[in-house]
């Protein structure tokens, strides 16, 4: 994102940036907090959620490498509607976001990347709003599974039920289920994922 930038822009952008490192659980905001610094994932997980009334932790997303993170209350001048928390070792570029808006918002190298994870945000909310309205416990993990089939492996299996909204028991039925029909099967020690037999399931 910053590689047309020239030397004095670099420079420039270096003195309002951080680099700091998260370890598991640790916070990089909470929510109700105002929004003054720009997050950008360079290494790592990063989930942000909230706290219903019950004081379950309902996770609305997770971000990866080389994502922004909640960037949209930065735009509106607000504060951060949910906390955000290191999954693991973290590694984040944090900038004075006041400067960046100055200087770099609408750079014209910049703006692209910042579009597109607008969209990227938009396509996300609409999947929660999707999925979680509209579909059952199985379409869910489906769906899921379908999307993001690295991540059975990388995450676990625990967290996935919390982000699906669904209990770790009804995730692991629901697994067992796909490899029952081997729909998921493992083969030379390989996760094999028949993506067209799970589409099935809630398209």
């Amino acid at each position: 994102m910053f590689s047309k930038l020239n030397e004095l822009e670099l420079k420039s952008l270096e003195k309002i940036s951080t680099i700091k490192d998260f370890s598991d659980g640790d916070i990089l905001f909470y929510e109700d907090e105002m929004s003054n610094n720009f997050y950008f994932l360079l290494d790592g997980q990063v989930e942000i959620y909230k706290v219903n009334v019950k004081g379950k932790i309902i996770v609305l997303n997770q971000f990866f490498s080389f994502e922004f993170i909640a960037e949209v209350s930065n735009y509106n001048n607000m504060k951060f509607p949910a906390t955000g928390k290191s999954i693991g070792n973290s590694k984040v570029l944090i900038i004075d976001y006041r400067k960046f808006e100055k200087e770099f918002l609408y750079h014209k190298e910049i703006v692209p990347y910042v579009v597109k994870s607008l969209a990227s945000k938009i396509l996300t909310l609409n999947n929660i709003i999707s999925s979680q309205l509209t579909m059952d416990a199985t379409q869910r993990v489906a769906k899921f599974i379908y999307n993001n089939e690295k991540c059975l492996s990388c995450i676990k299996h625990h967290k996935i039920a919390e982000n699906l909204n669904i209990t770790p028991v009804t995730f692991s039925r629901i697994l067992k289920t796909f490899k029952d029909e081997n729909i998921i099967y493992e083969e030379e020690n390989m996760l094999v994922i028949k993506k067209d037999l799970l589409k099935k399931q809630f398209s």
